[in-house]
């Protein structure tokens, strides 16, 4: 695939396989560096999986947020179709967490905010991402994010209809509703937020377990752990937000994002004090 060229992208190299598809790295005509994501063989042997792939691109090129991807066009070519998206050189926030620690720490509350900003703007859009984790989350050299992949995304139209109303989305981090397939709604990802900003503060999901079963019954079942008995330097009142934004009715979450971003504010704002407090005593005890 490797040196091929789709409708004037020439194909550089692999970013990565996925379920759907495969995402390259390719250039135009004037040399500008996109990302194309192609979709299988296999799926573009299935009608409903074509369906699927045009929605995500068809849906995705109408959001324009800073931190969402940008879609730039969708290419019906035969037999694989794809979409060109901006070129975002980065790495997801699971790996990230991990291998670019750098790109991470210290960060933390404004990769939250900026995930946050996003979903208030598909929100109020009418749009929920039901796929809401930190391998959705790009995060680059600077930590500036992107949010991606709206293959599970609904439209407020999607959900009206009851066979769109099925368990689908990551195990890890489905809100409760998601998983008994009811109507799902921006709290919905809200929930799923929640599982990330658990993940992004602890370095572990909420709920683990030996089988994707036992993972989805605990969503269902049991309240997440406390983010303080994993991590002892966590404020009570800060694990006392993300319990709220994983609670197991939707209506005992925060009602929207706006809500959200307002608090992660007032992190944001005491988490730049603290390093800033930590900074100074050090400079003056080496004055």
């Amino acid at each position: 695939m490797i040196g091929n060229v789709l409708r004037g992208y020439s194909i550089v190299d692999k970013i990565k396989d996925g379920s759907v598809g495969t995402v390259w790295r390719c250039v135009n005509g004037r040399n500008d560096v996109f990302a194309l994501k192609q979709i299988s063989r296999d799926n573009a042997q299935v009608a409903g999986k074509i369906r699927e792939f045009k929605k995500e691109a068809t849906l995705t090129r109408r959001l324009k947020h800073r931190h969402i991807i940008r879609v730039v066009e969708y290419v019906a070519a035969k037999p694989q179709p794809f979409f060109v998206m901006e070129y975002f050189d980065s790495e997801n926030l699971k790996f990230a967490m991990w291998h670019r620690p750098q790109r991470v720490h210290k960060h933390e509350f404004s990769i939250l905010r900026q995930i946050a900003e996003a979903l208030a703007h598909i929100h109020s859009l009418g749009i929920i991402h039901r796929d809401v984790k930190p391998e959705n989350v790009l995060v680059a050299a600077d930590s500036d994010c992107r949010l991606i992949d709206f293959s599970l995304a609904q439209t407020a139209w999607d959900r009206f209809w009851p066979w769109n109303r099925r368990a689908v989305g990551t195990p890890l981090y489905m809100a409760p509703e998601q998983i008994r397939g009811e109507r799902c709604d921006a709290r919905t990802d809200v929930y799923g937020f929640g599982a990330t900003m658990f993940e992004l503060l602890t370095k572990r999901p909420p709920f683990i377990g030996t089988s994707s079963q036992v993972i989805l019954r605990k969503h269902v079942t049991e309240p997440p752990p406390s983010i303080r008995s994993i991590v002892r330097t966590v404020a009570p009142e800060l694990d006392a937000v993300v319990q709220r934004m994983m609670a197991k009715k939707a209506q005992d979450r925060f009602p929207d994002m706006a809500s959200i971003i307002y608090e992660l504010s007032k992190w944001e704002k005491k988490d730049t004090q603290v390093r800033i407090q930590q900074v100074e005593p050090a400079r003056k005890g080496s004055a």
